[in-house]
């Protein structure tokens, strides 16, 4: 069966108004209006700016990609009782029951909203490629992060309904006309990819981030500077965009998925070696969280900020994040249980019951859940309004960060040399608060046992991230945590090959 994807809106081609309902609006109505877009530098920048916006919304980044059900995929989240029906949604999604109604909308979801994204980049791409409005530098950097995004984009939707075997084929869009599209398989899909982050990293190339760093916006409510709008723009926030360093992170995330695990940590050093400092005064774009300002209750710095190398400004992140994990009712709130904290997650990695004395300072973000019953909720997208110093990481969702580059290298490291690859793990893991006395003897830890201590840094780095599913599927692991108590489950790998929406496997 041939998978084809129809780019066109719903009004401008009827005859598939009964099948390609999921592309309305993908297209604007009135072309003269769209010409005027691009006219100008500010309303170029604007669509580009459009774009993180919709990368921020709940079928995306905001939510269905980042902390709900790709970490109800990952088995985070307290199922409870199978039989209790407010738990319905919970296991659906943790219980892979692909055909449920709640699955399939869900799904259905994730691959609309990202397709439509894609085919306005794509247009975006056309436009700007062709456009004398802006100079040559901004039209570089303008067009890198498009591909960049693009990219970003059909790798996770390979990493969710893709199948290396090509069972399942998924179709990847480079074309702003409308058309139908094949799905097409792995090493094609790969091959694209590629092309896609080498144009972008061409591009990107003199990205200001590369020699005056990521340049703040704001210190508390302030405008640095008497630069104006398109300047600011252009160069400011760069941690806010897909910039020069993210695409090479990015980079190293799609080397890792195709199996290329060598070159993927060759990227990845890279990267830490010309932008990623001990601390601040190293005068590198990013470097290490302070860990012992995590716990201080003036900053609450959950997500690291020091350490993301790309995040989008997701101006509904706290409220969002309050309705998800503020409740009371079961079923409804995004809570993990301590049994899972304990026994799964940090594996005992603790010196007693109050999870702010955890070695681990990742540990420091849980808190007690409203729904009781010793279940815990995140504080790792609280709203960071106690200090100036700190206003940046107010509504920032992380999309990539410096964490994901170390443990692609401990990977490699671990299927070369096991004993390497622990020491590597444990270096990172002292960053994390964790003390050499309570770390693995590299001397005697199998491959087997640094990959499952591997695993368990996914799952404490990425929380509300989505990015341990992932690490699932990419290693083809066997087994998976229990989200109700200690211990593993069974895992088929069936369960990692998301069916994609069954509108658009008609056509």
């Amino acid at each position: 069966m041939k998978i084809k994807i129809y780019l066109a809106a719903l009004l401008l081609l009827p005859l598939f108004s009964a099948c390609s309902d999921w592309f309305d609006g993908a297209l604007p109505k009135d072309q003269q209006l769209d010409d005027q877009q691009y006219a100008t530098e500010e309303g170029i920048t604007a669509v580009l700016n459009g774009f993180y916006q919709e990368l921020s919304g709940k079928s995306l980044y905001g939510s269905k990609l980042s902390t709900t059900d790709i970490e109800l995929m990952a088995h985070y989240y307290y199922t409870g009782d199978n039989s209790t029906d407010n738990y319905n949604y919970f296991n659906d999604l943790a219980g892979f029951g692909y055909g449920t109604d709640n699955n399939k909308a869900a799904m259905k979801s994730i691959w609309d909203s990202a397709y439509k994204l894609i085919f306005r980049i794509n247009r975006f791409i056309e436009k700007v490629d062709a456009t004398a409005v802006i100079g040559k530098e901004k039209q570089a950097l303008y067009l890198g992060e498009a591909y960049g995004l693009r990219a970003y984009l059909q790798l996770d939707l390979f990493r969710l309904f893709g199948d290396k075997n090509d069972a399942q084929l998924v179709p990847y869009n480079q074309s702003a006309e409308v058309v139908a599209h094949d799905g097409i398989d792995t090493k094609s899909y790969e091959t694209l990819l590629m092309d896609d982050l080498k144009k972008a990293e061409e591009l990107l190339a003199n990205d200001p981030i590369r020699t005056a760093g990521k340049i703040l916006e704001i210190q508390g409510n302030t405008a640095i500077g008497s630069v104006t709008g398109n300047e600011r723009f252009y160069a400011y926030s760069r941690n806010c965009r897909m910039n020069y360093y993210a695409l090479l992170a990015l980079k190293a995330r799609t080397q890792l998925y195709f199996g290329h695990a060598a070159e993927a940590a060759t990227t990845a050093q890279t990267v830490l070696t010309e932008a990623f400092g001990q601390t601040a005064e190293d005068g590198k774009p990013f470097y290490w969280v302070d860990k012992t300002n995590i716990g201080n209750s003036a900053l609450y710095n959950y997500i690291f900020y020091s350490e993301v190398l790309f995040g989008v400004n997701n101006l509904d992140m706290y409220t969002n994040w309050q309705s998800y994990t503020g409740g009371t009712m079961p079923g409804t709130t995004y809570a993990v249980g301590m049994t899972n904290l304990r026994g799964n997650i940090f594996r005992n990695d603790f010196n007693s019951g109050d999870l702010s004395l955890w070695e681990d300072i990742r540990a420091a973000q849980w808190t007690p859940s409203r729904v009781g019953n010793g279940q815990y909720v995140s504080n790792k997208y609280t709203e960071y309004t106690r200090t100036n110093a700190y206003m940046p990481l107010n509504n920032m969702q992380p999309m990539l960060r410096a964490g994901e580059l170390y443990l692609i290298i401990a990977e490699n490291l671990i299927l070369t040399d096991a004993q390497r690859g622990v020491e590597y793990l444990n270096n990172f893991r002292m960053h994390r608060g964790s003390q050499a006395g309570s770390l693995p003897d590299p001397s005697t830890t199998t491959q087997e046992q640094a990959l499952d201590i591997l695993e368990t840094e996914y799952y404490k780095e990425f929380y509300g991230e989505g990015q341990a599913f992932f690490f699932l599927k990419r290693n083809e692991r066997n087994t998976i945590i229990n989200p109700t108590e200690t211990g593993m489950e069974e895992m088929d790998s069936k369960n990692y090959i998301v069916p994609i929406p069954q509108a658009e496997s008609e056509h």
